[in-house]
């Protein structure tokens, strides 16, 4: 089976007060063949966010596909079910916890890195050791991780 990644966030309104008991709904779009030949196909997976808006949800890791064709869309929702926003076209290239901001940032490049093992991923870790952690099968010659500053 696929492994996962830890996304997360912070659902805040306008006035940047936190939305509690918000709704995070992630979709995941398109089919692919991962591990052995399994099939997986369109999900959804909610999160509630807690009191100060923040969430996390594990998610599929799409560039683990055969043909990396799935993505993830990002819908949230406040406590009267409003949705508030929405992220297309987002990539998980690898089991490292990602926030969702960061996950915007990279998914395109790294979409493009799945389809060609040439191009470079670009990773996004707090610590150095989170990504020498991952197994070397998930790691790349061609990888660029960038540490986050505490």
């Amino acid at each position: 089976m696929p492994n996962k990644a830890i996304v997360t966030g912070v659902l805040v309104d306008a006035t940047l007060a936190p939305i509690s008991q918000g709704k995070i709904v992630a979709t995941l779009n398109g089919s692919d063949i991962f591990d052995g030949g399994v099939r997986i196909v369109t999900q959804k997976v909610e999160a509630t966010t807690d009191t100060e808006g923040r969430w996390q949800m594990p998610l599929i890791v799409n560039a683990e596909g055969d043909t990396a064709a799935t993505t993830w869309s990002i819908e949230g929702y406040n406590q009267y079910v409003t949705k508030v926003f929405e992220v297309k076209s987002l990539f998980i290239a690898s089991s490292l916890s990602v926030s969702l901001g960061d996950l915007e940032k990279t998914s395109a490049q790294n979409l493009k890195a799945a389809k060609d093992a040439t191009i470079s991923r670009l990773l996004v870790v707090s610590d150095y050791t989170d990504y020498s952690a991952l197994p070397d099968t998930q790691k790349r010659p061609t990888d660029i991780v960038l540490v986050r500053g505490a």
